[in-house]
C-alpha cells in the first residue's frame, strides 16, 4: 500500500496515510482515506498533534485503515476464498458463553462436541485469538491437523505474542510431517519464552523428524530408481472404489508433498480413475529418469492406445533397474503383445482385408478390460467398426462404435464413423444428431457443415419421417435444404468454422433483435420479431447449441 506523508508542525513529525485510491476496488476506499486526512487536519487545528496519546491513536488508525486497504484488494481477486467464519454474528455475550461450554466439553474429554462450540464461538466473533487457539486444540485431539495449524495461525496472526497458538501451530505440523514450518512455530515459542521447555521439545523432535524424512527420501530415491514399487493391475475397478482410492491419494500427497511414494500413489489413482493427462502432468513430478517414472509413464501411454511410446518407456525402464523390475518387464510383454495385433489389424485394414482386421482386433479386444484402457478400446473399436464398414456390413459397425462411445462420449472418430455408418443405413436422423455431436466434440472436424448440409438434404429427400429437423425455420425454404438454408441465412459458406457461424449470429441477431425496433410500427416489429427468431433457429441447427 502506498502512503503519502501528511506533515505536523513545529517539530516536522508525520503521519503516514494511505495515498488517494485513484486505483481503488470500491469507493469505501477513496471514503476512509479522506476521513483519516481529515481526523489529522483537525487534530493540527486542535493543537494536538504532539500529544504522544493522538499521534499513537492516528498511527493505530492508519496501521488499520492500510490493512482494510489490503484486504478489499485481496477479496476483489477472482481466486479469493472468505473464510468460513466470514460475515458470522458478531455477538462477543453469546461467544464467550459458547467458549464456556467448549471448554468444559473438553475438560470432559468430549473433543467433537467440543470442537463444535468452538466452531461457533469463532462465528460469533472472529477476531478473538483465544477461540481460535482453543479450536486448534480440539481439531488436534480429533486428528485434523490440517484444521489446527489454520486455526493456530489464526490466533497467532490476531495476537502474535499468544504462546499456545505458536506451539499448537508446531503440533499440528509436526502431525502434518512438515518438520521445517514446525521448527520455526517452535523456535517463535521459544524468542516469546525461552524457558518454555514445550517449544524447546518440539525444536529437538522437528529436527529429528527432519533427518527421518531427509533419509526416508532418500531411501524412496533409490526404491524409485530401481522400480521396486508395485505394479498396477491391468484389470479395471469399480468407480466407487477407484474414487475412494483418489481421494485417499490426494489427502497424502497433501500432507506429503516431498515424498515420492504419495506422489506415484496420486498418479496411480489417476490412471485407476481414467483421467490420463492428468497422470501424465503428475509423472513430471516424479524422479527424473527414475524406473518408477518410467513405468508410469509407460501405463498412461498404453491405456491412451500409444502402444509404441509404451513399449519404448518401459524398455528404457528395465536398463535404469537393470532388468529386475518385474512389473516392467510383464508390462513391455502384454504391450508387446498388443502391439503386434494391432499392427496385424492396421495391416489388414490397409491390403482391404476386412476378416483379418477383424480377427485381429477381437483377439486384441479379448486381451483387454475396457474400462481400464478407454483410450485403446475406443481405438480397437474403432477400427473394428471400420472393417465391418468396409464388409457394409452398417449394423455390426454401429453396434462397435456405441461400445467405443459407451466408454467415451466424446470420441471424435467413432462419432463420425457412425454418422456415416447411419447415412449408409438410411438412418438419417441418428446420422444428422451424430455429426452435431462430433460438432461439439471436435468443432474443427475438417468439411462439417458440407456433411450437415448433405445429411439434412438425404433427410427432405427420405421424407417427414427421417428428417432431422423439419419445424426448423432453415428446413422450411424448400428444396435448397435444411443447412444450406441456415447458411444462406447467416450468410456463411459451408467451409465455414463455428467461430464464424457465432461471428455471423451476433451481428445479425444485433440487428434484428426486437429491442432495436421498439420505436418502429407493430408491423416493423412483428417483421423484426419474426427475423430474430429465424436468425436464432439457424444458428442453434448449425451448431447443435
Amino acid at each position: 500500500m502506498n502512503f503519502v506523508p501528511v506533515p505536523l508542525p513545529d517539530e516536522g513529525k508525520c503521519f503516514r496515510v494511505p495515498a488517494t485510491a485513484s486505483d481503488a476496488r470500491e469507493a469505501g476506499s477513496v471514503w476512509r482515506t479522506e476521513k483519516l486526512k481529515d481526523f489529522v487536519f483537525r487534530l493540527k487545528c486542535l493543537g494536538l498533534d504532539e500529544d504522544p496519546q493522538y499521534v499513537d491513536l492516528v498511527g493505530q488508525i492508519a496501521a488499520d485503515t492500510a490493512a482494510l486497504e489490503e484486504l478489499v484488494v485481496k477479496q476483489s481477486q477472482p481466486d479469493y476464498e472468505p473464510p468460513w467464519w466470514q460475515d458470522g454474528e458478531y455477538d462477543s455475550g453469546r461467544a464467550d458463553s459458547a467458549n464456556d461450554s467448549g471448554m468444559e466439553l473438553f475438560r470432559k474429554g468430549q473433543h467433537s462436541a467440543a470442537f463444535d462450540a468452538f466452531t461457533e464461538a469463532i462465528r460469533l466473533c472472529p477476531t478473538s485469538p483465544v477461540y481460535h487457539c482453543n479450536r486448534a486444540a480440539a481439531a488436534l485431539k480429533l486428528g485434523r491437523p490440517d484444521i489446527a495449524a489454520k486455526d493456530a495461525d489464526c490466533a497467532a496472526q490476531r495476537d502474535p505474542a499468544y504462546l499456545r497458538a505458536h506451539l499448537r501451530a508446531g503440533r499440528a505440523r509436526m502431525q502434518l510431517r512438515q518438520p521445517q514450518p514446525a521448527q520455526a512455530c517452535f523456535l517463535r515459542a521459544l524468542e516469546l519464552d525461552a524457558s518454555c521447555a514445550a517449544a524447546a521439545d518440539g525444536q529437538q523432535e522437528a529436527a529429528e523428524l527432519a533427518a527421518t524424512i531427509a533419509k526416508q527420501e532418500e531411501a524412496e530415491q533409490a526404491a524409485a530408481q530401481r522400480g521396486s514399487r508395485a505394479g498396477l493391475s491391468r484389470e479395471a475397478l469399480p468407480e466407487e472404489e477407484a474414487v475412494s482410492q483418489l481421494y485417499a491419494a490426494e489427502r497424502m500427497l497433501a500432507a506429503n508433498p516431498g515424498l515420492q511414494a504419495a506422489r506415484c500413489a496420486h498418479v496411480e489413482a489417476l490412471l485407476l480413475c481414467q483421467r490420463y493427462s492428468e497422470a501424465e502432468a503428475g509423472c513430471a513430478g516424479l524422479l527424473q529418469g527414475s524406473a518408477d517414472r518410467l513405468y508410469l509413464e509407460g501405463e498412461a501411454a498404453w491405456r491412451q492406445g500409444s502402444l509404441e511410446a509404451a513399449a519404448a518407456k518401459l524398455r528404457q525402464a528395465l536398463d535404469v533397474a537393470g532388468g529386475s523390475s518385474e512389473k516392467c518387464s510383464s508390462l513391455l510383454a502384454h504391450v508387446d503383445l498388443l502391439q503386434g495385433l494391432e499392427q496385424q489389424a492396421a495391416l489388414a485394414l490397409e491390403d482391404s482385408l476386412p476378416q483379418a482386421c477383424l480377427d485381429a482386433c477381437t483377439e486384441l479386444l479379448a486381451h483387454l478390460h475396457p474400462t481400464a484402457c478407454v483410450g485403446l478400446a475406443c481405438s480397437v473399436l474403432h477400427r473394428r467398426a471400420e472393417a465391418q464398414a468396409l464388409r457394409q456390413a452398417w449394423d455390426a459397425a454401429v453396434a462397435d462404435l456405441d461400445a467405443a462411445l459407451a466408454l467415451d462420449a466424446g470420441h471424435a472418430p467413432s462419432l463420425q464413423l457412425r454418422a456415416e455408418a447411419h447415412k449408409q443405413s438410411g438412418a438419417f436422423t441418428a446420422c444428422f444428431l451424430d455429426l452435431q455431436r462430433l460438432q461439439k466434440a471436435a468443432p474443427g472436424t475438417p468439411g462439417l457443415f458440407a456433411m450437415l448440409e448433405e445429411v439434412a438434404k438425404l433427410s427432405l429427400d427420405a421424407g417427414p419421417s427421417q428428417r432431422a429437423c423439419g419445424d426448423s425455420a432453415a428446413a422450411k425454404a424448400g428444396g435448397r435444404g435444411v443447412v444450406q438454408a441456415a447458411l444462406g441465412l447467416l450468410g456463411i459458406p459451408a467451409s465455414a468454422n463455428p467461430a464464424q457461424a457465432r461471428q455471423a449470429y451476433l451481428k445479425l441477431a444485433a440487428k434484428w433483435h426486437p429491442d432495436k425496433w421498439s420505436g418502429g410500427t407493430a408491423e416493423e416489429l412483428a417483421a423484426a420479431e419474426a427475423r430474430f427468431k429465424e436468425v436464432q433457429q439457424a444458428y442453434e441447427l448449425l451448431t447443435g447449441v
